[in-house]
Parts: structure tokens; C-alpha cells; sequence
């Protein structure tokens, strides 16, 4: 039952993130005097808050491991979530890390980027949490991990594909264009461009 509890508390997470996330609702908020930059601190504010009980309800479980845990798993988990971390540092790069918390102006959304690991991926920054993600299922592979590692990459996918939705409407055949030649998690490094 707890883990149907889990599964329920990641759905309405992500209902409510991806809520929070449309354009109505931010047009909505722009329309009573809220910034989008504020309006963008207070989203990632929102998403923090509602993300730290269900975590605490995960770790709470203590239900039985998917499979036997050892040091290999443990080193490999690390390495793997580290090197996540690795990615997302860089991945960022290519974004106003300020801008995208709501603490600094929202410059250059408007702008096509390619550049940094965007030359490899469409998405690096859900790449690198998908790594960090499997990393800590494999060092701690527990039911309750596993259910909320794998309703997180599988948002990841869907919340890519609305995401993308907006990008075509917005970038047009550009993003058409780098689309086709950008995988969209995992980097083609032995393909050309």
C-alpha cells in the first residue's frame, strides 16, 4: 500500500509541476502583477516544497530490496551519480543558472542555443539527472527507490516531449532541423554531424 501511496504522491507532483508550468497560468500571473521572474522563483520554490515530503515518505519505506546490494553497486551507483553531477554542472553552462532559479532577470529564453552540450543532446540537464537517478537507485535499491526513480525519468521523458511541443512553436524549423540531428538523452559521440 505504501508504495501505491508513493506512486500517488509523484503523479500529483507531477500534475502540479506541469500545471505550474503552462503558459496560461504564467500569462495569468503576469496579468495580476506578478513578474516572470518572480513567477519563476516562486514555481521552483513550489516544486521544492512539495518534492521534500514525498522524498521523506520514500525514505520512510522499509521495504525489501529489488536486488542484493554489494560494494560494486554501491562504487558504480557513486561513480555513475557523480559523473551526473559532472554533466549537469556542465550543462548548465549553456543557461543563466540564476535565470532559471527565479533569482536573476530572465535573459535569453527567447534565444535558439546549441552550444555546450546542447551539441549532443537536446535535453543534458535531464540526462545528467537521469545518470545521477540510476546512480543512487544502484547504490540503494530499495522498491521505494526504484518506484520514485522510475516515475521520475519516465516525467522526464513525457515533460520532454511537451517541452519540445513548445520549442516547435516557438523555434519553428530550426528546432525541426536540430531535432533530426540531436538525439535527445543519450549523445551519438561515434556519428558525425
Amino acid at each position: 500500500m505504501e508504495f501505491l501511496w508513493l506512486a500517488f504522491g509523484w503523479i500529483v507532483y507531477f500534475i502540479l509541476h506541469s500545471v505550474l508550468a503552462t503558459h496560461r497560468l504564467k500569462d495569468f500571473f503576469d496579468s495580476v502583477g506578478v513578474s516572470p521572474r518572480n513567477y519563476r522563483l516562486m514555481y521552483n520554490l513550489i516544486s521544492l516544497i512539495t518534492l521534500v515530503p514525498i522524498l521523506l515518505f520514500s525514505s520512510g519505506i522499509q521495504a525489501g530490496y529489488v536486488f542484493e546490494s554489494n560494494k560494486i553497486l554501491k562504487i558504480s551507483g557513486m561513480i555513475l551519480a557523480g559523473y551526473g553531477v559532472v554533466l549537469a554542472r556542465m550543462a548548465f553552462k549553456s543557461y543563466d543558472l540564476k535565470a532559471f532559479l527565479g533569482l536573476g532577470p530572465l535573459n535569453g529564453e527567447e534565444e535558439f542555443k546549441t552550444d555546450g552540450l546542447l551539441k549532443y543532446v537536446r535535453h543534458p540537464v535531464y540526462s545528467a539527472s537521469i545518470l545521477i537517478l540510476i546512480g543512487y537507485f544502484l547504490f540503494d535499491p530499495r522498491w521505494g527507490t526504484f518506484i520514485s526513480v522510475s516515475m521520475l525519468i519516465l516525467y522526464f521523458i513525457v515533460g520532454s516531449r511537451f517541452e519540445e511541443r513548445k520549442l516547435i512553436r516557438q523555434f519553428g524549423q530550426r528546432y525541426f532541423d536540430y531535432k533530426s540531428r540531436t538525439p535527445m538523452f543519450i549523445p551519438r559521440f561515434w556519428r558525425k554531424s
